[in-house]
């Protein structure tokens, strides 16, 4: 199945769709990911770089920047296409979630019992030949395994040495000395034992001072609530495939400058293909002879124009 944005017109949709060979949906809210393989993945990216660069199915092309570039938000000089094996990654990380959340679905049954017995899925164990759905579910894990972590509720489910909690990798690694013993494994020996609030020279003293300033400052819910797993990258803690696909994509390529450039470009009262063509002019890759000397030797730069 394919979702297009709103912005894509209608005869682009048909096009596109005959090209993909797939069906249009209008929303993915009940798409929960599957596996797709790479070699599948690299021709949906091959034939969507042919249709942005040629236009047709067949002939020959030139593709005059690399792929990721396009990739890129249009404030950082691409024009926000989809990288599919990104995208498909983030697809893939609603069946994490679903088994984060699902504990008692057949899927979360099944595949526990086989991959991992204690129930947590980011402490699943190595076996020689796993299925490749469950090899395309342990990649999404570890691609987001740093973006999940515990919400202080009542603090019984957290364990400070093993897992992310209260912030992304606040974890084990982030403990600068060895003043905890080996027992002390919950986020509760961090508080104080009449209360329920930070010990603010102990938090300081195990992690550090930068690191105790911002865990002091995160909220500790009420004791009926138990501890959930929760999002990073969303403001109200659910996964979602639109922030993980924008975590990866930024992750990959970088946290880089949005020049002003860019952003005035594509909010510009004017037809679709003069931005396009400014874009390109902005790129440098303007189907010019002195840009196509880089490319073909021995191809005559020189202004071939005829005087009559």
């Amino acid at each position: 199945m394919v979702l297009f944005s709103p912005n894509t017109s209608r005869d682009q949709r048909t096009i596109l769709r005959g090209l993909l060979g797939m069906m249009v949906v209008e929303n993915l809210n009940n798409y929960l990911g599957l596996p797709i393989p790479i070699g599948v993945i690299d021709e949906i990216q091959a034939k969507l770089s042919r249709m942005w660069w040629a236009g047709k199915e067949k002939g020959r092309f030139w593709t005059m920047i690399p792929w990721k570039t396009l990739c890129k938000p249009k404030a950082m000089g691409g024009l926000g296409i989809r990288d599919i094996r990104l995208f498909n990654l983030a697809l893939l990380g609603r069946q994490v979630w679903r088994l984060i959340n699902s504990t008692d679905s057949l899927c979360f049954k099944v595949l526990s019992s086989k991959y991992f017995l204690d129930g947590n899925i980011f402490i699943a164990k190595k076996v020689d030949k796993a299925s490749f759905t469950w090899s395309s579910i342990t990649a999404a894990t570890e691609a987001f395994k740093v973006g999940f972590g515990w919400q202080i509720g009542n603090g019984g489910k957290i364990d400070i040495r093993v897992e992310n909690w209260g912030l992304e990798r606040l974890n084990w690694d982030t403990i600068t000395s060895n003043t905890l013993n080996q027992n002390e494994k919950s986020v509760k020996v961090l508080w104080h034992a009449d209360s329920r609030r930070w010990n603010v020279n102990k938090v300081k003293k195990v992690y550090g001072h930068d690191w105790g300033d911002k865990i002091c400052n995160i909220p500790i819910e009420n004791e009926e609530q138990e501890d959930k797993m929760i999002w990073f990258h969303n403001p109200h803690g659910c996964f979602t495939s639109k922030s993980a696909y924008s975590w990866l994509l930024l992750k990959e390529m970088g946290y880089g400058p949005h020049k002003y450039f860019w952003k005035a470009l594509w909010r510009l009262d004017t037809l679709s293909k003069i931005c396009v063509f400014t874009w390109r002019v902005g790129h440098e890759i303007l189907p010019m002879n002195s840009k196509i000397t880089t490319n073909i030797q021995g191809f005559d730069k020189g202004c071939h124009v005829k005087l009559y």
